[in-house]
């Protein structure tokens, strides 16, 4: 049987190789991107950059549910859950402010 500890332990050696791998490939997207715009890349470049992109995203995603993982059983801890904003609101809030001034 494994110890609450140990599960713990277990979910932040991965989440630190998740990270390890989303820096990794952040910084390959990075290096095809250094100076240039998408729509300057090879057709090469484009396809380096898609598969890096993608594998990127995916470590962070990856990153994320290990967090959520680790932060359920914490009361009171979050991974970013918030209300949906409604842009009318903040559309109202912008002019009360410009009145007000």
């Amino acid at each position: 049987m494994t110890s609450d500890k140990q599960v713990t332990e277990q979910l932040l050696a991965k989440h630190k190789e998740a990270l390890t791998e989303y820096r990794r490939w952040d910084e390959r997207v990075k290096q095809l991107l250094k100076g240039r715009r998408l729509r300057d890349l090879s057709q090469e470049d484009m396809e380096a950059y898609r598969e890096a992109a993608t594998k990127r995203d995916a470590a962070y995603d990856q990153m994320r549910h290990l967090e959520r993982a680790l932060l359920d059983d914490i009361p009171g801890a979050t991974t970013g859950k918030f209300p949906r904003i409604n842009p009318e609101d903040l559309r109202k809030a912008g002019k009360d402010r410009s009145k007000k001034s």
